[in-house]
């Protein structure tokens, strides 16, 4: 008696299974359930996000949207320090005080 391995398994399982899940996912009852279903993640999503942020707030603790507002100004302000920076250096070897700074 053989038996039989997880490739051959598998194939045997797949080649059952796959005509079946095509047709289905060929319906337009299934575009239309993929749909309404990421239409309804995304509207739990914003509602239990809005939940929890006004939770954190009362417990004042910062919310996920706090810290990517305070991520995107440091951001910003990591990008206008590296300006000046570049700016004074220009300055500076101009005026040719470059190593002073």
């Amino acid at each position: 008696m053989k038996i039989p391995s997880l490739v051959e398994a598998y194939g045997a399982i797949q080649s059952r299974l796959e005509p079946r899940l095509q047709e289905l996912t060929a319906s337009g009852g299934f575009s239309q359930a993929v749909a309404v279903t990421t239409t309804m993640q995304s509207v739990v999503g914003r509602t239990i996000d809005g939940v929890n942020a006004r939770i954190l707030h009362a417990l004042n603790l910062p919310a996920g949207t706090d810290i990517k507002r305070l991520r995107r100004q440091i951001g910003d302000l990591d990008h206008e320090v590296r300006t000046l920076r570049l700016e004074l250096t220009r300055y500076l070897e101009e005026r040719g005080d470059a190593s002073t700074y």
